[in-house]
């Protein structure tokens, strides 16, 4: 196990309660990510160093891409949504779970076709009642239960492994994926993590298929091979990182969100940090058009 030379920055220090869900956009050239607690939807443009946030009317867990660079699918309290990034209203598309009024959407990805996969859990994690939903244009499909909070969703290069994180049982559990119908199976658990090393919460996956997996209370970031093995420890400068994400023009910049939320005294808690990075990461994948039904744009 190694540790890089060089450390993570903070690049925006905006003290996000619960920051979560960076995604980089190459064709605009910035990142966005979210603040759960504040229900805001946050855009860093590293050409100008500057942040700029949307006002949500109720909490926002994720976003995702869409073909449309001037929107996004969010996922809120109500549901799958469309934001106008220009006038910030949204659009309210599906609720996976109206009968469970308990439970809400958390972390959420598409796939390298452009599905969307959109995780449950209840709120304040009080047990296990999330799943984890896809979504092909047509009816969603509920493909994994049980789970407490459904978090850290990725694919390897060849698109045929998926990652799913449930963060209170410290688990990174591994999947065959099938490409061309989104299906599930050969559930494995990848890596198991005791209370005191920290939760595991957000991973992406780079191009040679490591993941890279932020902490909660674990004040870190971990690269791991395909396998489970432990290639680098990167300490952060915060006790809550929450997720991660490649960015930069050649995707080298591991771009890693943290929360503020129960620190006693936060200074740089609840800051966007970047990392230079080896290798190259995965790109994200805007959402297919019909995935879910979308209002006329």
């Amino acid at each position: 196990m190694t540790s890089p030379n060089n450390m993570p920055v903070c690049v925006a220090n905006v003290g996000a309660l619960c920051g979560e869900s960076p995604v980089w956009d190459p064709r605009r050239q910035v990142l966005h990510w979210v603040d759960i607690t504040r229900e805001t939807v946050h855009t860093y443009d590293p050409a100008t160093r500057t942040n700029t946030t949307i006002q949500l009317p109720y909490l926002v867990s994720a976003v995702l891409l869409m073909e449309n660079p001037e929107s996004l699918i969010a996922a809120t309290a109500r549901g799958l949504a469309r934001l106008d990034l220009v006038t910030a209203k949204l659009d309210l598309l599906h609720d996976p779970e109206p009968e469970l009024p308990g439970n809400r959407l958390n972390d959420c990805k598409a796939d390298p076709r452009g599905r969307i996969f959109a995780g449950t859990m209840s709120e304040g994690a009080k047990g296990p009642t999330g799943s984890l939903w896809s979504y092909n244009g047509l009816a969603p499909q509920k493909l994994v239960s049980g789970l407490t909070i459904s978090n850290g969703l990725g694919w390897s290069p060849d698109g045929r492994r998926f990652y799913l994180v449930d963060s209170p049982k410290g688990k990174i559990f591994a999947f065959t994926y099938d490409p061309d119908n989104g299906a599930l199976s050969n559930q494995t658990t990848l890596a198991h993590y005791s209370p005191e090393n920290g939760k595991p919460d957000g991973l992406c996956v780079d191009q040679a298929g490591n993941l890279w997996v932020a902490f909660w209370d674990g004040a870190r970031v971990e690269q791991l091979s395909p396998r489970g093995e432990v290639l680098q420890q990167v300490p952060l400068p915060v006790q809550r990182p929450t997720s991660c994400c490649f960015g930069g023009p050649d995707l080298k910049q591991l771009y890693i969100t943290s929360a503020a939320f129960g620190i006693e005294a936060p200074d740089l808690d609840g800051g966007l940090f970047t990392l230079d990075v080896e290798i190259a990461g995965l790109p994200s994948t805007p959402v297919r058009s019909g995935t879910v039904a979308l209002p006329e744009q």
